[in-house]
């Protein structure tokens, strides 16, 4: 995992920027960026990484997230044949200020984008609503793509989205030195979040003090390690209970806790029900057409 800044280049045509990616698979690349971005991801399925929040994603997955969130998601075998197929869509506070200022009716965009600072999901179904809109967009003009953004954000404030990140999260840009201090830690704990976490080891790895490790990690991403760890095992943990039939305890284990009782706890903490209640309430959105309902997410 690389949490890398990512510097978007925009058209000289037009005042933000669409990009359609159509890949094989979708790999875990962990970055930012100053702009806004709303996705709508199709024909596909994974993990998606929004700041700490981790949870499985399917086809028709659509999500705006605020400037400087780090996010990336990463894909399984899609459900069909084809590519996986993302519709991205960036733009700028400042294109955001110039709407509301220019057009009243768009006066409470601006107060409403905030809140996507956290990252924002929308159910299924307004994504397979608006899926016609982005289908339109890689032929489109530029000033026809302008006018269906703007018919998909007013369309995106009828409903009311889930919040990803935690309160405790917040995206910042970090400088240069700072986030290459950070990527390393955070490419290690992804790497082998299935083992004990051993904080002198890790310290020596990366060249610290273990209270400098502690003290860098928290500065930066507001949460201790064992808080990090915590989020991203849970995410696999939920991952794994949506996509596959394995025993709770088995789940538990290869999301890399040891202890059952402490799983069980810290699922329910976290998500609100336990393991079991989070499988069969995902089951059953599933039968009544609602699989972006996924129980406990926070």
């Amino acid at each position: 995992m690389k949490a890398q800044f990512e510097r978007i280049q925009h058209p000289e045509d037009a005042s933000w920027r669409f990009f359609l990616r159509e890949l094989d698979t979708l790999p875990f690349e962990w970055h930012f960026h100053p702009e806004y971005e709303l996705t709508l991801t199709v024909n596909s399925q994974g993990e998606r990484y929004i700041g700490d929040h981790i949870e499985a994603y399917q086809s028709g997955d659509l999500v705006l997230l605020g400037p400087n969130l780090p996010h990336s998601w990463a894909s399984q075998t899609p459900e069909q044949a084809g590519p996986h197929r993302v519709y991205v869509l960036w733009f700028h506070q400042a294109w955001v200020d110039g709407l509301a200022r220019q057009f009243p009716e768009f006066a409470s965009l601006a107060t409403w984008l905030d809140r996507s600072r956290r990252g924002l999901a929308w159910s299924h179904k307004l994504a397979s609503d608006l899926e016609q809109l982005f289908e339109q967009l890689p032929g489109a003009s530029a000033a026809r793509r302008l006018t269906l953004l703007l018919d998909i954000l007013i369309a995106l404030q009828e409903e009311a989205p889930r919040t990803l990140a935690s309160a405790r999260f917040h995206g910042e840009t970090l400088a240069e030195p700072a986030q290459r201090e950070l990527s390393p830690i955070l490419d290690s704990l992804h790497r082998d979040f299935r083992e004990p976490l051993r904080v002198p080891v890790l310290a020596r790895e990366h060249h610290m003090s273990v209270s400098t490790l502690n003290r860098v990690f928290r500065r930066q991403m507001n949460q201790s390690l064992h808080q990090y760890l915590t989020h991203i095992r849970l995410g696999h943990a939920c991952a794994d209970l949506i996509r596959t039939e394995r025993p709770v305890s088995l789940v538990a284990e290869q999301s890399g806790f040891a202890n059952l009782s402490n799983f069980n706890r810290l699922f329910k903490q976290y998500k609100g029900v336990t393991p079991r209640q989070f499988r069969r309430k995902f089951q059953q959105a599933v039968v009544h057409g609602r699989p972006s309902m996924l129980a406990g997410a926070s």
